[in-house]
């Protein structure tokens, strides 16, 4: 592939002066300084479960990032804090979806979003906006990985629970300033106040954010965070928050990128459709602005614990397909689509503590229902004649109204003998009835009840160790679209009441010990088996939309390991190995060499689009008081990108380094990732076609970032 384009100077000496501050000999530190990063992650309360609990208590595989490591590795999106969690893949262009452990299908959301507790699911194809979420308002973010029964339909593709920051009670007034700049004109800005005054707390945060972008994908965010609470007693508290987010961005997410146009065209978002086609491929832009608006209520007492949420949560986008606009004369090109949708949520759920002498009992129930109302209109500006009839055709095509209503149950059970021996188990019912109508007009009436179970016991061998077994089973439930593709293309093979939810059976094994300041351990190993599997579903060489194709089994080996050894040495090692098969199923491919479409049988083939090896190994260095460095490797075995397994993408290895030095209440860092400039893309061709019978592939790229230098300082009062 064509090298990228030449860095600015400034990127160049600033990376030069951070791989100088890595390589300085450390020196020992001051004998009264107190080894930084002393409290292992592990002893963190988490809220991903029926209960909250120390994270190596939780029989389950869960992670945690926290603010400071998000401040550490400079993440830009939330997509790149997630994907140093083992198990965890980028799976797309736009850095606003994820996979875990394999489980994403093709064009819909993966893993359920939650912010402090509220779901996010925008729009009949239930996309993850990762993009929204400021990063500098995040507290922490937990991932389970493992199937719970907590967060219902759609736990099966896991949970990533985004925790805004919090109230601190010590005084009256806290602040904070943060600004960087960075890479591609980005600059990131953020500030706010906390405190508590007698019973009230409160906290507002602001923060804007905006970049060209790497291939010239320029993005604005605004964003603001306003919390205000009145404390009933220490350990009761009722509480208002809202949050508001506005991004303007261009993307390339629908415009995907072939070899010839990678090789030279590989930082333009415009570029020439083909080598012997000028014409232009033009962005996308969407606008979007969403909110969340809630009332809090918990309660924490030495036996009665309760929570409960009422919350709204509005979002707009407007999103214009230009792509085509230069390259088509077709009425349709250069469409808009109009999307708002409406979601209010209602949670409640609680427990009790017994003790029975040596037997510790705590059951819990819970209660939620969401209920969404999503419409799209769609227009298009550049068809002159839009009284023709098979305009207002396919006008009506587009239109869409969506209205469902999900609600579940829960009850769990955890108990502790002796303080070593565990189990927890429970259950949980849901039932999801939805409504989709189109213009057309056509109508579905969708109605489904899920059963989830887990049963997990557990022994600690010691107070800081955790040895579990679990087995859930949980779903997740098809987005809307796939019900509308099913209606729309009529096929009598895929009917839209023939769909079923994705069903996971998961047995994992789980070891978690937080053996020294020096040493910490969590350990997993699964297997996954799931059942009716979706995948893309054609007839005769047409599309046919979305349809149960078949079933998987997936093994897996996640491992993390972290410590602080020496007071000016620590480390790092995260690592995730995946075997993800299909043991039944057929999908619509392409023929090597002749080109020609075939049914295949996907028995025995490895899922696509899954590295079977990732890892990510840290140090870090704290040569002198308030200093500290830090180099990472980052690594991608190589992946299949076809359903039969013909064509692969090659591995990859990425740097990142940082330097930053805190003195008091004020901190500065240089950061960079990407340090030798690696060409990485998300490669996607799962038919297996080629450019022409017996002609190179016809992959699609979609390019990520490269070198990024960044710059900061941080301030607190």
């Amino acid at each position: 592939m064509k090298a990228t384009q030449g860095r600015k100077t400034t990127d160049t000496i600033i990376l030069g002066l951070m791989l100088g501050t890595v390589s300085w000999a450390p020196q020992p530190a001051a004998a009264d300084e107190q080894p930084q990063d002393a409290t292992h992650v592990l002893e963190e309360m988490v809220v991903t479960s029926t209960t909250k609990s120390k994270l190596i208590d939780t029989p389950a595989s869960i992670s945690v990032v926290t603010a400071a490591d998000l401040e550490q590795m400079g993440a830009k999106n939330i997509t790149e804090a997630l994907e140093r969690i083992p198990g965890v893949y980028n799976t797309t262009a736009s850095n606003s979806s994820v996979s875990i452990r394999g489980t994403r299908s093709s064009m819909a959301g993966g893993p359920v979003i939650l912010i402090d507790g509220v779901a996010q699911n925008y729009g009949n194809y239930r996309r993850e906006e990762l993009d929204i979420i400021p990063v500098s308002q995040i507290e922490r973010i937990e991932v389970l990985r493992s199937a719970g029964i907590a967060y219902g339909p759609g736990a099966a593709r896991g949970v990533i629970s985004i925790i805004t920051k919090k109230n601190h009670a010590d005084k009256p007034v806290n602040g904070h300033i943060s600004s960087s700049y960075g890479s591609w004109d980005t600059a990131n800005v953020s500030g706010g106040v906390n405190g508590r005054l007698n019973r009230w707390d409160y906290l507002a945060d602001l923060s804007y954010y905006r970049t060209d972008g790497y291939e010239e994908e320029q993005s604005e965010r605004s964003a603001g965070l306003l919390k205000l609470g009145y404390n009933l007693s220490d350990r009761t508290r009722i509480g208002i928050r809202g949050d508001w987010v506005s991004l303007d961005s261009d993307t390339a997410y629908d415009l995907a990128k072939y070899q010839w146009q990678l090789d030279n065209y590989r930082r333009d978002i415009h570029f020439p459709k083909a080598e012997n086609d000028p014409r232009l491929v033009w962005h996308n832009t969407k606008e979007q602005d969403s909110g969340i608006y809630a009332i809090d209520f918990s309660h924490n007492g030495p036996k009665l614990f309760v929570d409960g949420t009422l919350a709204y949560t509005h979002y707009n986008e407007v999103y214009f397909d230009n792509q085509d606009i230069y390259t088509s004369t077709s009425r349709v090109r250069g469409d808009r689509d109009d999307r708002i949708q409406n979601t209010y949520t209602a949670t409640l759920s609680g427990g009790y503590r017994m003790d029975f002498g040596a037997l510790h009992y705590t059951p819990s129930m819970g209660v939620s229902v969401e209920d969404v109302d999503f419409s799209q209109r769609k227009a298009y500006p550049f068809d002159p004649l839009v009284t023709v009839a098979s305009n207002k055709t396919a006008k009506a095509k587009a239109d869409v109204d969506l209205a469902e209503t999900t609600s579940g149950i829960f009850w769990d059970n955890d108990l502790l003998l002796n303080e070593r021996w565990g189990l927890k188990i429970g259950s949980r019912l849901d039932r999801v009835d939805m409504t989709f109508q189109t213009k057309e007009p056509s109508r579905l009436d969708i109605e489904e009840d899920m059963w989830s179970w887990q049963m997990a016991p557990s022994y600690h061998f010691t107070p800081n160790a955790n040895v579990y077994v679990s087995v859930a089973r949980n779903y997740w439930f098809p987005t809307p679209q796939y019900y509308y593709w099913a209606a729309s293309y009529g096929s009598p093979n895929n009917r839209p009441e023939d769909l079923k939810p994705e069903e996971s059976l998961t047995y994992e094994i789980g070891y978690k010990h937080h053996v020294s300041n020096a040493l910490n351990i969590a350990l997993t190993t699964y297997f996954m088996d799931t059942k009716d599997k979706f995948g893309g579903y054609y007839e005769g060489g047409s599309y046919m939309g979305m349809k149960n194709i078949g079933d998987a089994e997936t093994y897996g080996v996640e491992l993390e390991l972290d410590g602080r050894p020496l007071s000016w040495l620590g480390y790092r090692i995260s690592g995730a190995w995946i075997d993800a098969e299909w043991t039944s199923g057929t999908a619509r491919i392409y023929r090597h060499p002749t080109n020609t479409r075939v049914d295949a049988d996907l028995s025995g083939c490895k899922v696509n689009n899954i590295p079977e090896f990732s890892s990510r190994i840290g140090v870090d260095f704290y040569p002198r008081q308030g200093w500290k460095a830090s180099l990472d490797a980052i690594s991608s075995s190589k992946y299949y990108l076809d359903y039969t397994n013909r064509l692969t993408y090659p591995s990859t290895t990425t740097f990142d380094a940082s330097v930053s030095y805190s003195w008091d209440k004020y901190k500065v860092w240089i950061l960079a990732k990407n340090i030798f400039d690696e060409d990485v893309e998300r490669a996607i061709n799962s038919d297996g076609e080629l450019a022409r019978a017996y002609g190179p592939a016809n992959t699609a790229y979609y390019v990520l970032d490269g070198l990024y230098v960044e710059a900061g300082i941080s301030v607190k009062f």
